[in-house]
């Protein structure tokens, strides 16, 4: 069987962790519009009748503000070092104004495979435009046009990437999609309610950490419990929101979503703590698991 690791990289927003949720057929990280939304180096495993692919879904690239950010590009760079394949993920609806990383992109050891994602979203001359000239600067790469958010290409990414994977012994069992604890799973569901129900200036600064679980002797339900984690006191009152109004809605949208995943009525229990400047304090950042 074809078996092998490919990352995915490219700027924050590309669709990076939209395209793993995708090919996996199952929400396993947080997505939203908002930049740096995903955090980790998560190893997301698609398998098939004849290959396994360990998909590495990385921290957009971006110019990092602070400890947390430096540690985001290191995690980025680090784990395209060695991999099967390079899938370089562009967002089709930015016009390409600097072509610096796109020539590091060609520079590469691995084969790359560009994903020219949200083709749905360009008119179709601007698109063309653009990804000629992606083809101009990456000769030697394969192209594929895809949509992840309505599942258009993804089968044709997959195919791309097989091409160059070696024959081998599936590295995981053929039951498990990703790398982390189901605890991570939760984490990343909540946090996403969070970034899609928040003010702009609030999420960057949003942890969420899963501290136990049980099972209600009352209901009978599985219930989570969760600190979420804010940088200042101000950042707690909106994250409560009036009369509890926000938190209750992050709380609502994360059962559901849970839920759903699970396959079983969840509760969630969730508090707001606040951890002044976490994103620059290293014992912190460590206790949250983010590599230095």
């Amino acid at each position: 069987m074809k078996t092998g690791y490919c990352c995915l990289y490219g700027k924050a927003n590309a669709g990076k962790s939209t395209i793993l949720n995708s090919i996996l057929g199952l929400k396993i990280e947080a997505t939203s519009p908002k930049p740096q939304t995903t955090r980790y180096n998560v190893q997301g495993i698609y398998n098939d009748e004849d290959s396994q692919i360990v998909f590495i879904d990385t921290p957009g690239l971006h110019s990092p503000h602070g400890l947390l950010g430096q540690i985001l590009i290191q995690e980025a760079e680090s784990a395209k070092i060695g991999v099967d394949v390079l899938i370089y993920v562009v967002d089709a609806t930015v016009p390409l104004v600097n072509e610096k990383l796109a020539l590091e992109v060609g520079k590469t050891k691995s084969p790359v495979v560009v994903a020219f994602n949200k083709i749905d979203l360009v008119p179709l001359a601007d698109g063309l435009k653009r990804l000629n000239e992606y083809k101009r600067l990456l000769p030697n790469a394969e192209f594929v046009q895809m949509s992840a958010l309505t599942h258009f290409g993804g089968q044709d990414l997959i195919k791309a990437v097989k091409k160059h994977l070696p024959e081998g012994e599936a590295f995981y069992p053929k039951d498990q999609l990703i790398d982390r604890p189901m605890q991570f799973v939760w984490s990343e569901m909540i946090r996403e309610k969070c970034l899609n129900n928040l003010n702009q200036e609030v999420p960057h600064s949003i942890q969420v950490e899963i501290t136990h679980t049980e099972t209600s002797k009352v209901t009978k339900n599985f219930v989570i419990y969760a600190d979420i984690i804010v940088e200042k006191a101000s950042e707690k009152s909106i994250v409560i929101g009036k009369k509890g109004q926000m938190l209750s809605r992050i709380r609502h949208h994360a059962e559901h979503t849970i839920g759903n995943f699970m396959k079983q009525k969840v509760e969630l229990e969730l508090y707001v703590k606040v951890v002044s400047d976490w994103r620059d304090n290293p014992s912190k950042l460590k206790e949250y698991g983010y590599k230095e």
